[in-house]
């Protein structure tokens, strides 16, 4: 099955003679690898690291639309350790984001290249324990949201009301044209991988088994991941949260995109 992956490069060596680890970008629900060409890639490019991301099966320009609806999050994952077999030796920052953070906690636990791991960052993600109280939580306090996200995963993205998504995922301010160019690239999402996150089944790896470092980044904003849920993953992880400003859940096209990306680019330059 062939796998999309956007690819960007550093335009000159590290002279530092310090190996600096790939980083691979996993995108959330119903978008591909395109979401994070917009800035992350050629962000991260400029500051020196080999920058990629995928789309995972059946999202973006990869291969599997026909049965996206059936597959399971072990089969995102599979995506994941190919694409990091793709790329030269070396260590390995996977990056994922809502659903693709649920996708990197996976791979940490059970992905055959996660011994590649020099870190994983996790933004507005899926905590380890999954999305239940998160969905409680909309549906109490933010109800239209609630029902055209439950209308979005199994009718598909055309029965959305859009205005509503728009105010959910940017920050205030976010102009048409950007949502527009947005929207105009969504694609369906798994019915099984999206029930899978809900908490039904453990994906995580365990608080003490060996990991690699986690970074655990939120948007202050974010109607779907709440700043508790981000701060008790910080605790699971054992490190502290960063809570980006005048961010809402789409950190990666927002237009405050840097105030989640410096923190991250920070953290990553530590490692």
């Amino acid at each position: 099955m062939h796998l999309e992956i956007i690819s960007r490069k550093p335009k000159s060596v590290s002279k530092s003679g310090k190996t600096k680890p790939k980083i691979v970008f996993v995108h959330g629900i119903c978008v591909g690898a395109w979401i994070w060409d917009e800035f992350y890639l050629p962000y991260f490019a400029k500051q020196g690291f080999e920058a990629h991301a995928v789309s995972l099966r059946g999202h973006g320009k990869s291969e599997g639309a026909a049965g996206m609806f059936t597959w399971n999050l072990f089969d995102y994952v599979n995506d994941l350790d190919r694409t990091i077999e793709s790329l030269d030796d070396g260590p390995v920052v996977v990056v994922g984001h809502s659903l693709g953070g649920a996708v990197a906690q996976h791979w940490l636990a059970l992905g055959r290249t996660r011994y590649r791991a020099a870190g994983a960052g996790l933004l507005a993600s899926v905590p380890p324990w999954g999305l239940s109280y998160s969905a409680m939580r909309m549906a109490t306090l933010y109800p239209n949201l609630f029902q055209e996200i439950s209308r979005m995963l199994v009718m598909g993205t055309s029965s959305v009301n859009k205005e509503v998504m728009h105010e959910a995922l940017f920050s205030k301010g976010t102009s048409e044209a950007v949502f527009n160019k947005f929207w105009r690239h969504l694609s369906n999402e798994s019915v099984v991988a999206s029930a899978q996150v809900q908490g039904f089944y453990p994906f995580a790896p365990l608080p003490w088994m060996s990991r690699a470092p986690v970074f655990v980044g939120g948007a202050a904003d974010d109607l779907f991941i709440p700043r508790c849920e981000i701060e008790r993953t910080a605790n699971y992880y054992d490190t502290e949260p960063v809570i980006a400003r005048k961010l809402a859940h789409s950190v990666m096209v927002d237009k405050n995109w840097e105030n989640m990306a410096k923190p991250l680019l920070s953290w990553v330059k530590a490692l």
